[in-house]
């Protein structure tokens, strides 16, 4: 399921979409379905990246006390112990909440399709059709 995550943070997607062929404009195809099925793969993403993060700090943390407190190499490891922690932890947070956002989008989506079409079946009535 993780897989999922990775097309949806795969940075190389153009930012734009790029014109449709012919001079003519394509339809935007929205599946709320799969927007919502992304939501537990991101929570199981962000489980991994903490309890992988959770791991690496006491491992980390025994190395710098092996070395010694006179060595520069051990405050320096438990330095960058500390930023990583600190980056890696914001980053799983960031994964995990990108699952309810798809959740929410998709919700609105469909209750602009809901709104939109209402909206057209006025004018259509009021015009006869």
């Amino acid at each position: 399921m993780t897989k999922d995550i990775g097309r949806l943070l795969n940075t190389s997607v153009p930012a734009r979409p790029a014109p449709a062929q012919g001079g003519q404009g394509g339809e935007l195809q929205v599946d709320p379905k799969a927007l919502k099925n992304l939501e537990a793969p991101a929570k199981e993403t962000e489980g991994d990246m903490r309890s992988a993060v959770h791991k690496m700090v006491p491992d980390s943390e025994q190395a710098a006390r092996a070395l010694g407190r006179e060595w520069s190499t051990s405050a320096r490891l438990t330095e960058l112990t500390t930023g990583w922690e600190t980056a890696l932890k914001g980053l799983a947070g960031q994964v995990g909440d990108v699952g309810p956002k798809l959740a929410r989008t998709a919700g609105n989506h469909m209750l602009a399709e809901a709104v939109n079409r209402q909206a057209m079946q006025a004018i259509s009535s009021m015009l006869g059709g």
